[in-house]
């Protein structure tokens, strides 16, 4: 299938270009993960943990480069790991305690979230020395 002398680094993409595809996935799986919340409450833990996520984020955010990339060096990039994934046992909890449809759709926003984090931590890994 390949041709000698195609230069595979040249098709695997940009780094810049996959960043803003994550960064665009963890925003709006963000918003659905605080819409979800928003309808359910009632667990001041939860409710901590996702206001904790949102503000990282949006820490980040603010302190993103003229390109709009956020800083992968900056050490709330972690953080902002370390809490989406301290919502693993928390919604756990609250999944075997309150089974409906509204509390599966926030736990999967915060599995997404969770997911979206290994990626995170494999671009920043990644990241060129230029951005």
């Amino acid at each position: 299938m390949s041709e000698d002398g195609v230069d595979l680094s040249q098709i695997r993409g940009d780094w810049k270009f996959h960043m803003d595809f994550l960064q665009n996935a963890v925003e709006q799986t963000l918003k659905r993960e605080a819409k979800s919340w928003a309808v359910l409450g009632g667990d001041a833990t939860i409710d901590a943990n996702v206001q904790a996520q949102q503000t990282l984020w949006a820490d980040l955010k603010t302190g993103a480069n003229d390109a709009g990339t956020i800083n992968t060096t900056d050490d709330k990039v972690e953080e902002f790991i370390v809490a989406c994934r301290a919502s693993k046992p928390l919604c756990d909890a609250y999944e075997d305690r309150e089974s409906t449809e509204a509390v599966e759709e926030f736990t999967e926003a915060s599995r997404q979230a969770r997911a979206l984090c290994d990626d995170l931590e494999m671009m920043k890994g990644q990241r060129p020395d230029n951005h």
